[in-house]
């Protein structure tokens, strides 16, 4: 199963994906996902108190941090949170970010969509990241074009898995420094 979270992992570098789910590596995470961690624990907490107006949804249900997988996709996840309503699902990712989202970001939460849709037999058409405490949020719509490349990342993913070779990297220094797998990918530079 390809882990959903490895999307977004992959558009940065797809050697972190290599290096994930093909070695015994234990990363050394940066500064930065410690406090992604404690962030995603703060919004659990703060979710029972939660009305989520600002969203305008008419919703049902809300699915709050639980794992989903598709066999027949090889894919599986687990969702920061999601709108049920009585045509669709809605999937939300929090991120600890104040900046536009970036296409990997968009790429992961059309991954859950996925999920979730095949999961509860709902359409997937937009979905939120949710950035710092006092929920400000980029809502995404879901175009074809995002679906597609979805596929492709999951399919050079598969590739690699298959292969089991160090693909390429087009990472650059900046990028290379704060990545976990630094110490073991040293050919780059």
């Amino acid at each position: 199963m390809i882990p959903i979270n490895l999307i977004r992992q992959y558009k940065f570098c797809p050697r972190i994906v290599y290096y994930n789910l093909l070695t015994n590596i234990k990363p050394f995470y940066p500064r930065q996902v410690s406090l992604g961690v404690e962030y995603h624990d703060l919004q659990n907490e703060l979710l029972n108190s939660r009305k989520f107006k600002k969203f305008h949804i008419d919703y049902k249900e809300i699915i709050s941090d639980k794992y989903f997988e598709d066999e027949k996709l090889g894919i599986c996840g687990k969702v920061d949170l999601a709108f049920l309503t009585s045509n669709e699902i809605i999937p939300v990712e929090f991120k600890h970010i104040e900046k536009k989202p970036s296409y990997s970001h968009i790429l992961q939460l059309v991954g859950y969509g996925i999920l979730l849709s095949k999961k509860y037999n709902k359409e997937f058409n937009c979905a939120f990241i949710v950035y710092s405490n006092n929920m400000k949020f980029h809502k995404i719509e879901i175009t074809n074009k995002h679906i597609e490349d979805f596929y492709k990342v999951i399919k050079s993913i598969q590739k690699i898995l298959k292969n089991d070779l160090l693909p390429n990297s087009d990472a650059n220094e900046a990028k290379c420094i704060q990545c976990e797998y630094l110490n073991f990918c040293n050919d780059r530079f």
